[in-house]
């Protein structure tokens, strides 16, 4: 076996929870980027578009954590495209920290990852940004299609910390 790369320990960080769950993940595109299992349950099967940054932004304040996950026209060109007939699309973005066990992973269907890139709108490049504040449940979730706060108002999408919930 050559060296451990370290998208291998998020990307594995990612299996485990699955594997500890009785599910049995298959890979069936790899890559450095990103990678897409499947993953078949008593509900169905499901395609899985895993993606991790390594490290939240500079703090903003000690309580809230950020993560930026940059998006290219190319992987945009996949989301737009891709049709639920079969398999159900979700996204696993997987939010790490310095210290492993603090990090987080965020799953959002493909209709929320389409609202926050805005997959319609032609640009350079295409962000998604996560937000944990300390005291609040679940995470916020925004992007260069969505802004997070709108007149004012809390405009994030609100996604439930448990990994499984929307496997249910």
């Amino acid at each position: 076996m050559g060296a451990l790369r370290k998208a291998d320990f998020y990307y594995g960080s990612l299996l485990s929870c699955f594997v500890n769950r009785g599910l049995a993940p298959a890979i069936i595109e790899p890559g450095e980027s990103r990678r897409i299992y499947k993953l078949a349950t008593n509900d169905g099967d499901f395609r899985i578009y895993a993606k991790y940054v390594s490290a939240s932004l500079p703090r903003q304040k000690n309580d809230v954590r950020l993560w930026q996950f940059i998006f290219s026209p190319e992987e945009v060109e996949y989301i737009r495209e891709y049709k639920e007939i079969k398999t159900t699309l979700y996204f696993a973005l997987i939010c790490g920290q310095e210290r492993m066990q603090d990090s987080e992973i965020a799953i959002l269907s493909l209709d929320q990852v389409k609202d926050c890139l805005d997959v319609h709108y032609g640009r350079e490049s295409y962000r998604i940004t996560i937000k944990r504040e300390k005291g609040t449940h679940g995470l916020k979730v925004w992007g260069t299609g969505r802004a997070d706060l709108l007149d004012g108002k809390d405009n994030t999408i609100r996604i439930p910390r448990d990994l499984f919930s929307c496997f249910k």
